[in-house]
């Protein structure tokens, strides 16, 4: 639970919004355990690393929604539950979706340090809609 913890927990955040400016799936899903279970903001659930990068080669292919878009997370927020256990909400928006020219959404990612490293082995994304009550 060190300083060097939360910072190689904030990288996995904005690798993954790099790949994602790429379109690079195989490096979407490179901090992922094998088993990681991700959703997305559409609801789409994952249940292992091969299952998100597929989702993902189809959302960022030449007919994907995602194809032009990018992805920056301007509030992160990691909290320790454990010296090897981690979770980080993230506040992030998409620009240049197909079916949406902005997407703002929150995020949790658990992460767990497996042989030295910070795996991801959970992501849950939700949209925030404007005008809904909060």
């Amino acid at each position: 639970m060190t300083k060097e913890d939360e910072d190689a927990i904030r990288a996995i955040e904005l690798r993954f919004n790099e790949a994602w400016g790429r379109h690079d799936p195989d490096a979407m899903v490179e901090s992922l355990a094998e088993d990681a279970q991700f959703v997305t903001v559409n609801g789409a659930w994952s249940k292992t690393r091969a299952d998100f990068r597929d989702l993902m080669r189809r959302l960022h292919g030449p007919d994907g929604p995602f194809r032009s878009s990018r992805r920056e997370t301007p509030e992160l927020n990691v909290r320790f539950l454990a010296p090897d256990v981690a979770m980080m909400h993230t506040r992030f928006h998409i620009y240049g979706d197909i079916d949406e020219s902005e997407r703002a959404s929150i995020g949790i990612r658990v992460v767990r340090k497996l042989d030295g490293r910070w795996r991801t082995v959970a992501v849950h994304n939700t949209d925030v809609r404007r005008g809904r009550r909060h």
